[in-house]
């Protein structure tokens, strides 16, 4: 799996951990949601930090867009929506890299089609780099602030939004992508994702 960079998005992240935590708290005001962003946060330094063998991996970039994936529900809790917000939000900011994690996280990444249609720029919102990849698999691993699997997740997505069929088929092909994400660096690295999500929440106070 070779790492790929997109020249407009590449270099080292120039946004720190510390004002991507004060841009949380300023926009969460103590929202529930804000414990999720720093459960997935934590358990992206930790993958990143296991993965760093294998790949080029801007370990800072990956902890602080981690963090801010999920900004968007500072507007909206809407599974799609909260996406689009928390990459507006970040675009106007100037944090470009990490707005995309926001987009491109939903469902594992937006084909062009549907991002111009839920009011996101003329282009694939797909993650393209082993940290974009990484961040949505994470996301399908912690449940609240807690450590769960991926077939708990999706089960847990789907009892949520009983009644919207489109978006739950759509949750059914993210898993799938998720799951081959998972596959290919379980075996690469001799480690079970899930597990390891597991032992880093359940031994920390997010």
């Amino acid at each position: 799996m070779a790492v790929r960079r997109d020249p407009a998005l590449s270099g080292k992240s120039s946004l720190k951990y510390g004002d991507a935590l004060l841009l949380v708290n300023q926009y969460g005001r103590d929202a529930a949601w804000i414990l999720h962003c720093k459960a997935v946060s934590l358990l992206a330094e930790r993958y990143a930090a296991i993965f760093s063998s294998g790949y080029d991996i801007d370990a800072d970039f990956v902890r602080t867009a981690a963090l801010l994936h999920d900004i968007g529900r500072y507007k909206t809790h809407d599974p799609i929506m909260h996406g689009v917000e928390g990459y507006w939000l970040l675009t106007n900011l100037g944090h470009h890299r990490e707005a995309f994690v926001c987009a491109s996280h939903i469902l594992c990444g937006l084909e062009r089609e549907e991002a111009v249609r839920h009011g996101l720029p003329d282009q694939d919102f797909i993650p393209r780099t082993f940290e974009e990849r990484l961040i949505p698999v994470i996301d399908s691993l912690v449940e609240f602030d807690r450590p769960t699997t991926l077939h708990a997740r999706v089960a847990s997505i789907q009892l949520r939004y009983q009644g919207n069929d489109g978006y739950l088929q759509k949750i059914e092909q993210a898993a799938e992508k998720a799951q081959r994400f998972m596959d290919h660096v379980n075996r690469e690295f001799g480690i079970s994702m899930e597990n390891v999500a597991a032992e880093t929440l359940s031994s920390e106070i997010v």
